[in-house]
């Protein structure tokens, strides 16, 4: 009987240590989607504040760009930011790192996102995945707008699918995004 329940007491043991050293192995096993989330539409940081005369023109943060060096859709484009004075664009990492800044976006190519040079994995130090936007004019009681985008280089080759994405206008092209 006493070797009965010492066979008893070592199995329920085995079993528990199993079963916790299993545990740990299913969240290394799935990966990541650094794309989760890109092209949601949501705010990154807290509330849209517009109490802006957009008259000039709506400002506009695409949710997808491609800088890849193509030609075709390098650069986050921020339509109309130009037309408004005092303005700063902040770009952040999903861990909210501040990874670039302007305070006159667009106004030559050192101020487009990304101003560091590419290399033959993409852009050099800013991986594919998802980043975060912060768009301020004048201050942020008077506008702010937030929200996430994808940085798709393609690089390493994955299959990857934008569909509740909308980057391009009826008359653009990339063909990166196109498939074309």
């Amino acid at each position: 009987m006493k070797s009965f329940k010492n066979y008893i007491s070592f199995f329920i043991i085995t079993l528990m240590t199993i079963s916790f050293a299993s545990c740990g192995d299913d969240d290394n096993n799935q990966e990541e989607d650094v794309f989760a989330g890109c092209c949601s539409g949501l705010t990154a940081f807290g509330d849209d504040v517009d109490n802006l005369d957009q008259s000039q023109g709506e400002i506009i943060v695409d949710n997808l760009f491609t800088p890849n060096n193509d030609g075709f859709n390098d650069r986050l484009a921020i339509e109309n930011i130009e037309l408004y004075d005092n303005h700063t664009v902040t770009i952040y990492n999903i861990n909210d790192d501040v990874i670039f800044e302007s305070n006159n976006y667009g106004s030559d190519f050192d101020e487009l996102f990304p101003n560091v040079p590419y290399d033959e994995f993409g852009v050099d130090g800013i991986p594919d995945g998802t980043y975060k936007y912060k768009v301020v004019v004048e201050s942020e009681n008077v506008f702010s707008k937030s929200g996430f985008f994808c940085l798709f280089t393609n690089n390493p080759v994955i299959e990857q699918n934008f569909s509740e994405c909308d980057p391009l206008q009826p008359d653009e092209f990339d063909p990166l995004i196109t498939g074309l």
